[in-house]
């Protein structure tokens, strides 16, 4: 996880996000502080299974207990599709820019 300026995290993954790489991705999705917003930045995913869609999922349960606002940015309108499918459009603010979701968590409460 690495921090901008004000404290909004960025938690980057890339490729294809497939059972084998389930261990990556729960250890990637946790939250250390907290911090007052987090940026999922999924812009180069590529493909996303089921264990995947359940660590985002258990991901948001964890930020929403702490109070910490999450943005996730997507370039893949597929990626996208497969999230609004699964029912998690509701659990995370949608981007398909960078500069979008930074203004947006940038109002998060410090």
């Amino acid at each position: 996880m690495n921090l901008t300026s004000s404290s909004i995290a960025v938690i980057a993954l890339d490729g294809e996000l497939e059972l084998s790489r389930r261990k990556e991705v729960r250890e990637a999705l946790n939250l250390d502080g907290p911090p007052s917003a987090v940026l999922l930045d999924f812009s180069a995913v590529t493909y996303a299974d089921s264990s995947t869609l359940a660590e985002l999922f258990r991901f948001h349960q964890e930020a929403s207990a702490a109070n910490v606002r999450v943005a996730l940015l997507v370039k893949s309108k597929q990626f996208a599709r497969v999230i609004e499918y699964a029912g998690l459009e509701g659990a995370f603010q949608l981007f398909d820019r960078r500069s979008s979701a930074l203004s947006y968590l940038g109002g998060a409460p410090g």
